[in-house]
């Protein structure tokens, strides 16, 4: 087992990511006593994970098979503006 403090793990966490990929336990220890340690994950997920179809899309403001620009989102606000200052 490595058991290291916070401060000294920032300076090595290649390293430390290196042994806990070869089966090493490593413990990340902070000042207040509290302890974390790093395990490799059996399937890491990939970016296609995270894609933007999965965002909040508010009534459609843009197809959520594109990207979604800059001048999506101030298209985005300029609308949902203008539906509150019509509440009022």
């Amino acid at each position: 087992m490595h058991q290291i403090n916070l401060t000294e793990a920032e300076n090595c966490l290649a390293a430390l990511v290196k042994e806990a990929a070869n089966g090493e336990k490593v413990v990340i220890t902070q000042e207040d006593g509290s302890a974390f340690q790093l395990v490799p994950m059996a399937n890491a997920p990939d970016s296609s994970e995270f894609d933007q179809g999965k965002l909040f899309n508010p009534e459609g403001l843009w197809d959520q098979m594109d990207p979604i620009t800059a001048r999506d989102i101030a298209k985005a606000r300029k609308e949902m503006w203008h539906k509150f200052n019509q509440e009022d």
